[in-house]
């Protein structure tokens, strides 16, 4: 494992990790011993998806419903936008990822957006579904990309302060359990001067789906309401005929 990698990865509560590969086993060590095992180089940290709420439940349905994702998304892209990249490029295009920036994107499932970005970019994926992180893993393998995956809540990133160039979140923000929380924590691994940027469904899609018991019980708020005070250049737009909205964001 690269030593930049380890370098960024910390513990919930600060401490720093060290990296042992000892026969078949692999894993992260703190200097009093707990251990975080890395599963076929995905990162994970348990203490951090010992979960609760809508992260619980996502969790399990994700971890169901990964063999089929990319079928899923890519036929209602296809009824919707023509294809999967029309739909996607129209929130991708506002990213502006240079060679060589740290790529960070929360709630990455499948990894169906990294293949759309700059491939001179150095990615990183967090996810709480470890089936979705494995799915991506093979997709990354498939399209020759390297990216770096770790299994975590958006709410508790075991990440290092003001690492990422680039953070973007598509999709699973509605539903985090404190997507107040996960906003500072993307704002605490941004640099300084970051665009951050965030999509998900409007409250107008869920309403068409209001009677499926995915959607029922999850009103959409406005998610410029989650963001501290001292954000800057907030801009707000509905894409995709109002199925998404896409926020944007700066640490200043």
């Amino acid at each position: 494992m690269r030593q930049d990698i380890i370098d960024l990865i910390r513990t919930s509560s600060g401490e720093n990790l060290q990296y042992f590969h000892q026969g078949s086993e692999e894993f992260l060590q703190t200097q009093n011993g707990v251990r975080y095992p890395v599963d076929g180089n995905i990162l994970c940290f348990p203490e951090t998806v010992t979960l609760t709420g809508n992260n619980k439940n996502y969790q399990k349905m994700y971890d169901r419903f990964s063999a089929f994702y990319d079928l899923a998304t890519k036929g209602y892209a296809l009824l919707k936008n023509g294809n999967e990249k029309n739909r996607l490029v129209q929130y991708l295009n506002l990213l502006n990822i240079e060679n060589g920036d740290k790529v960070i994107e929360i709630s990455i499932g499948t990894g169906r957006n990294i293949k759309y970005l700059n491939s001179a970019a150095d990615y990183f994926g967090v996810d709480i579904s470890l089936g979705m992180l494995k799915k991506c893993q093979r997709k990354m393998k498939r399209l020759h990309r390297e990216i770096t995956l770790i299994q975590a809540e958006a709410e508790s990133l075991p990440i290092r302060d003001e690492s990422f160039d680039v953070i973007f979140s598509a999709g699973g923000f509605n539903f985090f359990n404190d997507p107040g929380k996960a906003v500072n924590e993307m704002l605490r691994i941004a640099k300084s001067g970051v665009k951050i940027l965030i999509t998900d469904e409007t409250e107008k899609l869920r309403l068409k789906y209001s009677k499926n018991e995915f959607y029922k019980a999850n009103k959409v708020r406005q998610p410029a309401e989650y963001l501290p005070d001292f954000c800057k250049n907030i801009e707000y737009k509905e894409i995709c005929d109002g199925d998404l909205y896409v926020l944007t964001f700066c640490k200043p």
